[in-house]
């Protein structure tokens, strides 16, 4: 009688696990998903519509784990170009100009990385369970609204500079782009933190 229940535990466990896993039906779909995700891959989603999407959601598990281990890296490797631009920036400040150039060819590496990162983030398919109370996750996702603005910002900021028409403009527009600049780099090395931490 023992090795019944055990066996009849082990065969609806079986079941509620293939039901979860298996099958990319909306059922199997996590309650609370952030709007973009939503928007992306709820049941009435873009990529679902345009038949993008794994065939079960065990392989869109899958997909979503792929993603967020290439954002990681990639993430990384842009907080620490940007931390270099920033130091060629200050440089600049100082009066050398000899780092001009350089800075700006770390403008578009920085730019680019950081942009193919959080479209893996954001692209990614939804995860297993989406908590509504507040987590280093949560904060993390958080922080990444601002530092997106901030970075999608910063080439134009760094571009009024070059057109200001006279020295007060010009100062003024160094001043917003190094304030903002800072920000985002904040931003993203304290979002950078949270992601090593526990949920």
């Amino acid at each position: 009688m023992t090795n019944n229940i055990k066996l009849s535990v082990i065969l609806f466990s079986a079941s509620i696990l293939a039901t979860t896993l298996v099958g990319g039906s909306s059922a199997n779909l996590p309650e609370n998903m952030p709007l973009h995700t939503k928007v992306l891959w709820g049941e009435n989603g873009v990529i679902r519509k345009l038949k993008l999407a794994p065939n079960t959601r065990q392989e869109e598990l899958r997909l979503r784990v792929k993603m967020l281990q290439l954002h990681q890296k990639i993430a990384l490797g842009s907080l620490g170009a940007f931390f270099y631009q920033s130091y060629l920036g200050k440089q600049l400040l100082e009066g050398n100009y000899d780092y001009y150039n350089r800075h700006a060819s770390m403008s578009k590496v920085v730019w680019s990385s950081y942009m193919l990162s959080a479209s893996l983030s954001y692209l990614a398919p939804p995860g297993m369970l989406y908590s509504k109370k507040l987590s280093s996750m949560k904060i993390h996702r958080l922080l990444s609204w601002i530092h997106f603005a901030g970075m999608a910002s910063i080439p134009w900021l760094g571009f009024n500079i070059s057109k200001s028409n006279n020295i007060d403009d010009r100062n003024a527009a160094i001043e917003l782009h190094q304030n903002v600049a800072y920000m985002t780099l904040f931003t993203m090395s304290f979002s950078a933190l949270l992601s090593f931490l526990p949920y």
